[in-house]
């Protein structure tokens, strides 16, 4: 879903989907604390670069439906002055970028148990720790890319409807791309 006003997407970053490398990371390891501490999300994993403007813009990362899920909401031209981030933006609109990759630290794995309908040629990271991700040409993961607007209807077609209450407030792959 993207939102012009707020200059926001959702991307699924990661999923349980077979990747490029022959491996899984499980929804149920991930290590979300030292990403939410500093959400950045760069372009093509440029994470280390000393151009400050590779990084795009920040992002709320949470678990949903089976996915890793990021909302990013991207730098723009006028307020930040980043032309990449704004490039990419519009490259986003019109469906030329898509995809999203990972940059995190596998901490715990194993190859796939049968008895649980696991691969045993496929390679589990059973618990990660997130650090980056980034807007990318291509991915690893085939599931990682926007959320398109029928997906997210369809997913919330499935939930329960919500009570209405009134609230008071508001691995490196380099460590490991996927």
């Amino acid at each position: 879903t993207i939102d012009e006003e707020t200059r926001s997407v959702d991307f699924i970053i990661s999923s349980e989907a077979v990747d490029s490398h022959n491996t899984v990371f499980k929804l149920d390891g991930w290590d979300l604390s030292r990403y939410d501490k500093n959400p950045i999300v760069s372009y093509q994993h440029d994470d280390f670069s000393s151009d400050p403007d590779l990084i795009i813009g920040t992002s709320e990362v949470r678990i949903e439906d089976g996915n890793l899920v990021a909302r990013l909401t991207l730098e723009d031209l006028e307020n930040d002055m980043n032309e990449i981030a704004e490039k990419v933006w519009r490259k986003i609109k019109r469906g030329t970028l898509r995809m999203a990759s990972i940059f995190a630290r596998p901490i715990d794995g194993r190859y796939g148990d049968r008895s649980l309908g696991e691969d045993p040629e496929i390679f589990y990271f059973t618990r990660s720790e997130l650090y980056a991700w980034s807007v990318v040409t291509i991915g690893s993961n085939p599931d990682a890319h926007i959320r398109s607007d029928a997906e997210k209807d369809f997913i919330n077609s499935k939930l329960p409807e919500k009570p209405k209450v009134a609230l008071n407030h508001e691995f490196d792959v380099r460590i490991l791309s996927h």
